[in-house]
């Protein structure tokens, strides 16, 4: 499995090289990203488009290396000015932004912001070095999709690609109430979207990342189990620091509390993880 090597921009040279995988001997994984990933001959399907915006170079021809090698077709940029123009004259099913680009720090935000007015479907995921809580929610809030450290693998971000992907395929073909009638509900109020990639809590979507959508799906899916930071980073394709679990946990617990303010079903347990109780 291939991992993203990243430091500083300051350095002067970024490689990636082949990762031990911590999961490596897990089926469950192997089964896990065959569900998340469109496992179709390439020749049989559409290369999908994906904009790339990334100003450092040797990182840029990275994920263009590492991503190609998943059958997607990458068209790169390095600055805000070129990816305006590059998303105003062609078709994209996916854009990767990095936040900061040359020295304006936040133009992968204002990109974000003026991509989602223009389309409203399609998926954008923050890959990024600046992974402090108030970058991530406001990447989320100004309708990212999900927002990544640098240091994911490529196979896992090519998993939220596809997961992405289906879920805007599924939204633009109509198919929407025959999802909907398929979701699985989890107590009496919540309700699991698989192929929307989408949680409701008493009939009304919650606004949550991918991230946060397959950590919440997990929770339920072990209701009345205490799930660790480790199986959460497991269900969720991603290794973090645990804080990170705890700041997505966090943000779980208040998109369901704008609609229920005393929303209790996750517990935290000291020192072992979470666990879902649903309470009527």
């Amino acid at each position: 499995m291939e991992m993203f090597v990243t430091s500083s921009k300051k350095n002067a040279v970024l490689t990636y090289q082949p990762a031990a995988d911590p999961f490596s001997d897990s089926q469950e994984e192997f089964a896990m990203l065959c569900y998340s990933i469109e496992m179709v001959a390439p020749d049989q399907v559409r290369r999908r488009r994906v904009l790339l915006v990334e100003d450092d170079d040797i990182l840029r021809k990275n994920y263009e290396t590492l991503l190609s090698s998943h059958h997607l077709t990458i068209h790169t940029c390095a600055t805000k000015s070129d990816a305006l123009a590059a998303f105003d004259h062609e078709m994209f099913d996916v854009v990767i932004l990095d936040v900061t680009l040359g020295g304006e720090y936040e133009a992968g935000f204002d990109l974000c912001q003026r991509f989602r007015e223009k389309q409203k479907f399609i998926p954008i995921i923050f890959l990024t070095e600046r992974d402090e809580d108030a970058d991530r929610i406001s990447g989320l809030r100004l309708g990212a999709d999900d927002y990544l450290s640098k240091t994911i693998s490529s196979t896992y971000l090519v998993a939220r690609i596809n997961a992405l992907i289906r879920r805007v395929e599924t939204l633009l073909s109509g198919a929407v109430e025959a999802a909907s009638a398929a979701s699985a509900k989890v107590g009496s109020r919540l309700t699991i979207d698989e192929r929307l990639s989408r949680a409701y809590w008493l009939g009304s979507p919650l606004d949550l990342s991918l991230t946060q959508f397959w950590i919440l799906k997990d929770l339920v899916t072990h209701a009345g189990d205490v799930r660790s930071t480790t199986d959460l980073m497991h269900a969720a394709n991603i290794t973090v620091q645990p804080n990170t679990i705890v700041v997505h946990i966090k943000s779980i617990r208040e998109a369901i509390q704008k609609i229920t303010p005393d929303f209790a079903c996750i517990k935290s347990e000291r020192a072992r993880g979470y666990r879902w109780a649903d309470i009527a």
